[in-house]
């Protein structure tokens, strides 16, 4: 296995991997510069302006169906930051694969806010998913890796940049 992994708490009892491969950065993000975006689905909790890329910051543990991570005034957010493909980043925000100007402005980013950051690891071993998992999860999670005995689903960001493309905008109630 040549893949090295990271992995984030994603709540209080939940722990996920990530390849090391699809993670930019790990980041802590002041919840004040966070703006909220109106209309949106309720896990986008707004957008942060990352050294002049706009960068949209996503309650991973409330995207995942698993409730809303806690907020904590004055504590700063604990996020990673998603790398993807120009194709992947741009669908985020709809812009279109033939848009002759979306290679020239800043592409937009996700930031999944996270309960923990855990650090990297080398899996002993990788396995499918078997169990069955929750509509939404199914297509994000497909393999577990071991770190020793303990397993972790393993988080697609391609998957994950894909479903928030498929999220309707206009998720809040009315």
């Amino acid at each position: 296995m040549e893949r090295d992994y990271f992995k984030i708490r994603v709540s209080s009892t939940v722990r996920v991997a990530l390849p090391l491969s699809q993670i930019e950065a790990a980041l802590q993000i002041d919840r004040r510069l966070v703006c909220p975006v109106p209309g949106v689905a309720p896990a986008l909790l707004g957008v942060v302006n990352r050294r002049g890329t706009l960068t949209w910051v996503l309650d991973l543990s409330h995207f995942l169906e698993l409730g809303p991570l806690p907020a904590i005034p004055g504590q700063a957010l604990k996020a990673i930051a998603l790398s993807a493909s120009p194709t992947s980043n741009a669908a985020v925000v709809g812009i279109s694969e033939n848009d002759p100007h979306r290679n020239r402005a800043p592409r937009p980013a996700v930031a999944c806010v996270v309960t923990d950051l855990e650090g990297v690891f080398s899996p002993q071993r990788e396995l499918p998913v078997t169990k069955r998992l929750k509509p939404r999860l199914q297509g994000l999670m497909k393999q577990i890796v071991y770190d020793g005995a303990t397993g972790l689903a393993v988080l697609d960001s391609p998957a994950l940049l894909q479903a928030l493309r498929e999220t309707p905008l206009d998720l809040a109630p009315a």
